[in-house]
């Protein structure tokens, strides 16, 4: 039988106490301090969290979070969920793939917003991936669908407030007074849909944001790093920390 979030937690911080660390026994996440350093590495406080998906945005904002507040990352999980989990924290870290060190990057559900306040989309049903190319040096960020580029930027900094021009996307979106979403190709409105459902639909998606670690974890990377996983089995806590 699985353990429930809260008894995840519980057992944990019971874990940490039978270690030498003296846990808070409230607020999320746990605190734990002043134990021996030999579990994560790194002579820093623990930040105890439940995991309950193992969506790449979920984990990396936890471990973003820890990380900022000078603590180690503690991810409690469901052993369901620990291989998605442990892959995500895996070298190379917070990223969908890495080669020749050009990034691959998972995606999360922010769209993108451009400067004229409209936001990227893209037609067609292919898989859609963002990846850096080019020059190790300066990469460029493509964006592809199934086996074509659709949008290439100077760099993920491009992605930054105030985001990227309309022109870097051949479609864009926008809502209009009557509530409507209208689809644009350069001046020209080449659709006119109820909402997203609708688009989707028609084969036009929202163009999901790229996870980049950088914009996520923004300082202490030396602590993110040494997150750990911990899962619960018949009451024997393990953890695993990323390779």
């Amino acid at each position: 039988m699985t353990d429930s979030p809260s008894a995840r937690i519980e057992r944990v911080g019971d874990d940490l106490r039978d270690r030498g660390f003296t846990v808070d026994t409230h607020g999320s996440p746990r605190i734990a301090r002043d134990g021996p350093t030999d579990l994560t590495g790194v002579d820093a406080p623990l930040a105890v969290a439940s995991i309950t998906d193992s969506n790449p945005l979920t984990v990396i904002s936890a471990v973003a979070a820890a990380a900022h507040d000078g603590r180690v990352p503690v991810l409690v999980v469901d052993q369901h969920d620990y291989d998605q989990v442990a892959e995500i924290l895996s070298s190379p870290f917070a990223l969908a793939g890495e080669q020749d060190s050009l990034r691959q990057f998972y995606t999360v559900e922010d769209r993108i917003q451009l400067t004229d306040d409209s936001f990227a989309c893209v037609e067609g049903y292919g898989p859609l991936s963002w990846a850096e190319s080019g020059s190790t040096e300066s990469p460029q960020l493509h964006l592809t669908v199934g086996e074509e580029t659709v949008a290439v930027l100077d760099s993920v900094a491009g992605l930054a407030c105030p985001g990227p021009s309309p022109a870097a996307f051949r479609h864009r979106y926008a809502r209009n007074e009557d509530g409507r979403f209208l689809v644009s190709e350069g001046e020209a409105v080449v659709g006119d849909y109820s909402g997203v459902t609708a688009m989707r639909a028609d084969g036009v998606r929202p163009v999901p944001l790229p996870l980049v670690p950088e914009h996520h974890v923004r300082s202490n990377g030396h602590l993110a790093r040494a997150v750990l996983v911990a899962t619960v089995e018949d009451g024997v806590v393990r953890y695993t920390g990323a390779q």
